[in-house]
């Protein structure tokens, strides 16, 4: 099925995104490539800004058009998204998902911007920015659903999509004494790199 892109007679009128954008709690925002800055004004302050943050992968996890990487040679490159709902709740996330599919819209998610694949920047697409989702749950005595009764309750943890394994280490080792096992790179995002290892886990 064919996608529709900006200036198609399908793209969604600005009434469509102003009905979105009151679903989402006013989250709708429209990102700009990383450099816009430094196109506009190559002298000016927010170009400077980019400049001396490129190397801070926390900095450009924060931009909602950053992407950890340049791309891959002659497979894909980094690019804005037409629009972006900076999601903070799941009625936000599946807000964006009906309204991606009910426009048939380019979908997709970003968390740290880590996607090696570029599953996530598109061009012309609605993209899920789930980095403001980074809220951490300790959990004293926990067992999965189906558990209790047939597992001993342990400590865990619960991460929001947008946390970072930075996000776990302070929460569970610096605050609770404890340890998580996650990557060495603490700008990941805890649900992409889960997400990365299942495929090859399961089959």
């Amino acid at each position: 099925m064919r996608r529709v892109r900006p200036g198609d007679r399908s793209w969604p009128k600005a009434a469509d995104w102003a009905a979105l954008r009151e679903r989402v709690d006013g989250n709708l925002i429209a990102p700009h490539p990383l450099f816009t800055a430094c196109e506009l004004t190559p002298t000016g302050a927010e170009c400077r800004d980019v400049m001396n943050n490129l190397h801070n992968p926390f900095y450009i996890g924060d931009q909602p058009a950053g992407t950890e990487v340049s791309g891959w040679f002659e497979a894909w490159s980094p690019a804005a998204s037409a629009y972006a709902v900076k999601a903070r709740t799941a009625a936000h996330v599946a807000a964006a998902v009906d309204f991606a599919r009910a426009h048939r819209l380019r979908l997709v998610v970003k968390g740290g911007g880590h996607s090696y694949q570029g599953t996530s920047s598109a061009p012309d697409s609605l993209l899920i920015w789930s980095r403001a989702m980074n809220r951490i749950v300790l959990h004293e005595a926990f067992t999965p659903q189906g558990g209790p009764g047939h597992l001993t309750a342990v400590p865990a943890v619960t991460a929001e999509a947008g946390a970072m394994w930075i996000d776990l280490y302070h929460a569970v080792t610096t605050e609770a004494g404890r340890f998580v096992q996650g990557g060495g790179c603490t700008s990941v995002g805890c649900a992409g790199l889960v997400w990365s290892y299942l495929p090859s886990s399961y089959g």
